[in-house]
């Protein structure tokens, strides 16, 4: 006969103060009293859902800036519909569309900002402004939004796959400013 132990709702929380985002993902899919514990207002920062958002013109410190690790493993074509924006799995044998995830309603930055810009390579930025923090999915709409404009995509010739953020920094205005520079295909 199998037993359960409970443990203190303290002892929960010291465990779960030690995992990173992908740690405390995947202890959310083990039990429903793991996922409970994770949605304490203590893991809001790790999870990406911080309810205090740098507006547009608040002081950004780029050193406590992190990017959300779905920009990580993220499969993109330019010019593509945000449906065809994906994730690819652990075990390298599937996909899942970033619409499907909770990561794509999650703020694409710690702390969350209101305002960020987006580069590709040297055109002009594009912007995104959320006054409750700029999501993940909004960041990757913004970008079909880009190249489904003028000859964005005609340009870059063969080179349309989408390879993750090559810089994070302030623009002159000190805002957020995400670079790419590189696309492969």
């Amino acid at each position: 006969m199998a037993s359960t132990i409970e443990l203190p709702k303290q002892l929960w929380l010291d465990v779960v103060s030690y995992l990173d985002y992908s740690e405390l993902k995947m202890c959310m899919a083990v039990s429903k009293t793991f996922k409970s514990h994770t949605e304490n207002p203590d893991c809001q920062k790790t999870m990406f859902r911080s309810k205090a958002v740098v507006p547009d013109g608040g002081t950004i410190n780029l050193d406590d800036v992190r990017l959300h690790p779905a920009f990580e493993s993220m499969s993109y074509e330019c010019a593509t519909k945000i449906e065809h924006v994906y994730f690819w799995t652990a075990d390298g044998d599937g996909e899942t569309a970033l619409t499907d995830t909770c990561a794509a309603e999650e703020h694409a930055t710690d702390p969350p900002v209101a305002f960020l810009r987006l580069q590709v390579t040297n055109w002009p930025a594009v912007q995104c402004t959320n006054k409750t923090g700029v999501t993940v999915v909004q960041v990757m709409k913004s970008l079909c939004r880009f190249f489904s404009k003028d000859d964005h995509r005609d340009s870059r010739g063969d080179h349309t796959g989408w390879t993750g953020w090559d810089e994070t920094t302030l623009d002159r205005k000190g805002r957020l400013l995400l670079r790419v520079d590189w696309f492969d295909s």
